[in-house]
């Protein structure tokens, strides 16, 4: 029942400056830099429970020590760890930004909004946005391994707001590709995002532009006439069509 507790203590707790002393939590702790010396017991776990909710990680992130390990066994005083020295910087950054920037702000509405680690993170450890992500593992690995990555991102994170899974990043990702002249890319892109958002006029009326962009006549006319089947006010779709398939427009 004790190693229980401790483990589920670990799983949301990465982040405190506990000292290993073969009991936990311990009569004192070490090595607090930034948190106050005098914190309370119950206060420096909670807040480090927190830290775990907000970036989605367990002790281990933090702390020197194997995973799953009984707490009493992890060197929390420890400062080897990149990602605690880091923590540290990321606490100053968020208390400049309460205390002192957000404090200038004028006539700021009561209760004061603050900025927490779950502003940023959103339970990731390395909060990026989702076109970030999916940009760089574009640009590092092509078309194929980005589709797998946003359908893994999807499968995992979808509902839990780590990221933006609307229809707007993916548009906006496919028309950067688009620009940059990787027709092909903006092709899978828009192709990839039809696939979740089904209703959408917009995204067969851009992949009707990209087609058209690659020369691709015929499936250029398809992708305008699926947009104006689902919504009959798209008119640059419509005068697309007119004009590929040289028809003049219909008088009013």
């Amino acid at each position: 029942m004790r190693r229980l507790v401790m483990l589920v203590l670990c799983l949301f707790a990465p982040g405190s400056a506990i000292r290993a002393q073969g009991k936990f939590p311990p009569d004192s702790f070490t090595n607090l830099k930034v948190l106050p010396k005098n914190i309370d017991q119950r206060t420096l776990i909670s807040t480090m429970r927190g830290f775990a909710l907000a970036l989605g990680v367990r002790c281990t992130y933090c702390h020197v020590g194997p995973e799953g390990a009984p707490l009493d066994s992890l060197n929390f005083a420890s400062d080897d760890k990149r990602t605690k020295r880091t923590a540290r910087v990321m606490l100053d950054m968020v208390s400049h930004i309460n205390e002192e920037h957000l404090a200038d702000v004028p006539d700021r509405p009561v209760p004061h909004v603050v900025v927490r680690c779950a502003t940023c993170h959103r339970g990731l450890a390395r909060p990026r946005l989702l076109d970030d992500e999916l940009a760089l593992v574009l640009a590092d690995s092509g078309l194929a391994v980005v589709v797998r990555r946003y359908r893994a991102l999807r499968e995992r994170y979808y509902g839990s707001g780590a990221f933006d899974f609307g229809e707007i990043v993916l548009n906006d990702l496919a028309r950067v590709e688009q620009r940059a002249g990787r027709t092909d890319n903006a092709i899978g892109l828009f192709s990839l995002n039809a696939e979740f958002n089904p209703r959408s006029a917009f995204i067969p009326a851009a992949l009707g532009d990209a087609y058209l962009q690659k020369g691709d006549t015929a499936r250029a006319i398809a992708s305008y006439r699926a947009a104006l089947a689902k919504d009959s006010t798209q008119g640059l779709a419509r005068t697309r069509i007119n004009e590929l398939t040289g028809r003049r427009p219909a008088r009013p």
